[in-house]
């Protein structure tokens, strides 16, 4: 998938997202550096701490840490809502989602029907191009996809727009497929993929909804969010730098000993004929060596001590500079401690950490609020009794913020004051898929009635 060149970077930052898209998969323009010593040609790979896209999973994780509960009004709907997620694989491909959204300034999720099943489409912003908005929600954008057949390839182009018809809203979606012919594109026939030119879907929002990272965009006018790693290259680089010095210090640092010459031999290359010194480090028996003073025949350990210590403070202030730069507290993320803090460390180091989570963590329930809301729109279509205007409620389990004490206690209250159903509280607190603890339940219920008689 990608962006073709027809379009303006006032609207679609492309370098950007490409130098983005490049230092999230470990490809940053840093990544090479010349070769130092003597014979030293050409260029070598620094060793990566690929700091970025641990930045990005550990904003994912804070943001959506684990599966969230989705209220209807209709019980038996919010079953079937549930049922089109889990056959999409949403909540294993959701966090991957938001890590490449924090990475790459956004991205999309595009809900459509295909062979009568309702399909949900996980789209970066490489592939996807907000064009206007209504209320401050994105309601048109520009969706690409690229396939081949045979020999030749071609780029599909999805625009999605909202219309007004009879006091009503409807959702457009007109397609144009475009062939690949040497550097440019020429119309093709949409027939090839399948689909027709246009679809119009009655709705009161569009058949897509966007996600956006809470960071000022430095795109002016433009309606493209901002990657996380836009503000703090520098230190991303500097951390590379560090960590390529703190690796080749064991390279650099290895055992090293002076010897005298008289312990040198000579060996003749047999496939060059050139003569080769060398010390036999294999030599266990007696020689006898004629020398003047007894300290020209000692060996002696010219060994460099290595400075594990120092490189990992440095790595350590580093990534606090890091956090600083993305809004998280100070230790959010630690060389020495092997990552992310636990929930009790996050809770007290409270402020900045929890702010952006909260924040962004609006941003993600107000993505599946709309993504519901399409879902619903495709099963109305499909003929299932489904009101796409229905409300929809999203609840985070946060475990990266509370103990798993805390979750207890808290569910348990809600179940007894009637606040939540006895499904949802085992779901929050076994961490297990609906269907599971539904069967949970019925497991307690039974033994509960066999305690009684």
């Amino acid at each position: 998938m990608g962006i073709t060149d027809t379009y303006p970077e006032r609207i679609y930052p492309k370098e950007k997202i490409e130098l983005w898209k490049n230092v999230y998969e470990g490809q940053p323009p840093w990544a090479y550096v010349r070769r130092s010593g003597l014979y030293g040609r050409g260029e070598r790979r620094m060793n990566m701490l690929n700091c970025a896209k641990v930045l990005c999973d550990s904003l994912s994780s804070l943001t959506f840490s684990n599966q969230a509960d989705i209220i209807l009004s209709d019980e038996k709907m919010t079953e079937r809502v549930l049922q089109v997620f889990d056959e999409n694989g949403f909540w294993e491909n959701f966090p991957q989602f938001l890590s490449r959204a924090y990475a790459l300034g956004g991205g999309a999720l595009r809900v459509y029907i295909n062979s009568g099943k309702v399909c949900i489409d996980y789209v970066s912003a490489d592939a996807f191009v907000p064009l206007g908005t209504d209320r401050g929600r994105v309601t048109r954008g520009e969706f690409y996809s690229s396939f081949a057949d045979g020999k030749r390839d071609y780029l599909l182009t999805e625009h999605h727009s909202m219309e007004m018809r009879g006091g009503g809203s409807v959702a457009v979606i007109e397609r144009e497929l475009r062939e690949r012919k040497g550097m440019g594109y020429i119309p093709a026939d949409i027939g090839l993929c399948g689909l027709s030119e246009r679809d119009e879907i009655v709705s009161a929002s569009p058949m897509f909804a966007c996600f956006r990272p809470i960071l000022p965009d430095p795109c002016g006018e433009s309606l493209c969010g901002i990657s996380v790693l836009e503000n703090c290259m520098d230190t991303i680089k500097a951390l590379d730098t560090v960590f390529d010095s703190f690796v080749r210090e064991f390279i650099l640092g290895r055992k090293r000993i002076i010897v005298p010459s008289s312990c040198i031999r000579t060996v003749v290359d047999p496939d060059t004929g050139k003569i080769r010194r060398y010390f036999d480090t294999d030599d266990e028996v007696y020689q006898a060596l004629k020398c003047d003073e007894e300290d020209d025949l000692k060996i002696i350990d010219n060994t460099t001590q290595l400075r594990v210590e120092e490189h990992t403070k440095s790595i350590n202030t580093l990534l606090d500079i890091l956090c600083f730069q993305t809004g998280l507290s100070a230790g959010t993320l630690s060389f020495s401690s092997g990552g992310i803090k636990t929930a009790q460390e996050i809770r007290s180091m409270e402020t900045r950490t929890q702010i952006t989570m909260q924040q962004n963590r609006a941003m993600a329930a107000e993505l599946i609020e709309q993504c519901v809301g399409a879902v619903l729109t495709c099963l109305a279509l499909m003929g299932e009794n489904a009101d796409p205007s229905a409300g929809v409620r999203i609840s985070f389990i946060d475990t990266q913020t509370h103990d798993q004490s805390e979750i207890i206690s808290q569910n348990i209250s809600l179940y007894k004051a009637g606040l939540r159903s006895g499904v949802s509280a085992i779901m929050s607190i076994l961490d297990c898929s609906r269907s599971e603890a539904a069967e949970e339940m019925e497991r307690i219920e039974r033994e509960r009635e066999r305690s009684i008689k």
